[in-house]
């Protein structure tokens, strides 16, 4: 991410105004197509979404977040953590056979 120019890795939660199936998947749907959201999952607790957003710097992020992801379709609110380094990052493991 870095060699490439993308300083910036954010965690950002999504709770969506309303839950129905037809919001769901237009939400679902305007998330994929986004190429700075590296991966998004459903979440239990607060929030419905939990996206990694990646932006070459906080200014980029602070542009990204106010034209693209509060204008995502049923945003209800959005908030952000920022990665200050990563401990581990691998691919799932292999199952064991039994």
């Amino acid at each position: 991410r870095h060699k490439i120019g993308l300083g910036v890795l954010a965690f950002v939660r999504i709770d969506a105004e309303i839950s129905s199936g037809t919001r769901t998947r237009e939400m679902e749907e305007a998330i994929r197509a986004i190429p700075e959201v590296v991966s998004c999952h459903y979440i239990s607790g607060k929030g419905m979404f939990e996206l990694q957003v990646v932006a070459r710097d906080l200014e980029s992020f602070s542009h990204f977040t106010r034209t693209v992801l509060l204008n995502l379709p049923n945003v209800k609110d959005m908030h952000t953590s920022f990665s200050l380094g990563e401990v581990k990052s691998s691919l799932p493991p292999i199952p064991r056979p039994l």
